[in-house]
């Protein structure tokens, strides 16, 4: 048996990612889907040579390349060799566009599998999940396929996306600046000097990537270890915890605090610290 459909009850409808299929095709036949197709679909060629046609763009898939495109996408892909083998992974759910998100995945992708031995740990872990009937196959296949995504990006390299891969990584340094730097007076300026970009495009770009401000985020990592240190030093005063966050002025600090989470630094230290 090369193909298994899930049968899925509503309670598993409403999981934030399910598997509503997987198989593989040793002989991909020629595919055309002018309207697309109705679930999220990731094809990995495991032999051969075919073409995909995609938004216009044409690319060679060949052993160990990837595709993947959301529902509604109009595609079509054809073997130039045979066999042009082909595995392939459809899933859906309500949170799943938020997780593309957060793996800077768009509407398609085209990508190499850059570790092949760990792909079909995930895949055949998920094939054999999906071939017991069992009550909760489904739920434990969510929890796979959820876990591969996640580190999609890890195994794979970007073949249609590389001013969008320099864009990311540039991102990511400095999230991981400001992660470790959120204590000091970091400007949106020089920020954007760290990517070689302008303040507004950067300002622009990092709402696009992480829905807040670059300033909101440096709010949140200074809250998150202010949070940390109101219940591992009970004896430290609020206003040395601010300052030592990285706020100038107590008063803003318990604002901040309690804008995000919904109680003041005192009220936070009294749930975990016992008088």
């Amino acid at each position: 048996m090369n193909r298994i459909f899930s049968s899925l009850t509503e309670k598993d409808i409403a999981l934030p990612v399910y598997v509503t299929g997987v198989g593989f095709e040793e002989y991909q036949d020629h595919v055309i889907r002018k309207g697309g197709f109705p679930n999220y679909h990731l094809a990995i060629c495991e032999n051969g040579v075919g073409r995909l046609l995609l938004d216009g763009k044409e690319y060679l898939i060949e052993k160990g390349m990837a595709f993947f495109f959301c529902p509604d996408i109009p595609h079509e892909y054809y073997p130039l060799s045979e066999p042009w083998s082909i595995k392939w992974i459809i899933f859906m759910g309500t949170g799943v566009g938020a997780l593309l998100n957060a793996i800077n995945f768009k509407n398609y992708e085209v990508f190499r599998i850059n570790n092949m031995e760990e792909f079909h740990l995930y895949y055949n872990k998920l094939f054999r999940t999906l071939s017991v009937k069992s009550a909760n196959n489904i739920l434990e296949a969510s929890g796979i396929l959820y876990s591969f995504l996640t580190n999609i990006n890890s195994l794979c390299e970007a073949i249609n996306m590389e001013n969008r891969s320099q864009l990311t990584n540039k991102l990511n340094n400095i999230i991981e600046y400001i992660k470790t730097n959120f204590q000091e007076d970091i400007s949106l300026e020089q920020l954007a000097a760290m990517a070689e970009i302008s303040p507004s495009y950067l300002c622009r770009i990092f709402r696009k990537t992480y829905n807040m401000s670059p300033f909101t985020y440096i709010l949140r990592c200074r809250i998150s270890a202010a949070k940390e240190w109101l219940i591992n030093y009970p004896d430290k005063s609020i206003k040395h915890i601010a300052y030592e966050a990285g706020f100038h002025n107590v008063s803003y600090f318990g604002l901040v605090f309690r804008e995000q989470e919904g109680c003041s630094p005192n009220q936070f230290r009294r749930y975990w610290v016992k008088e």
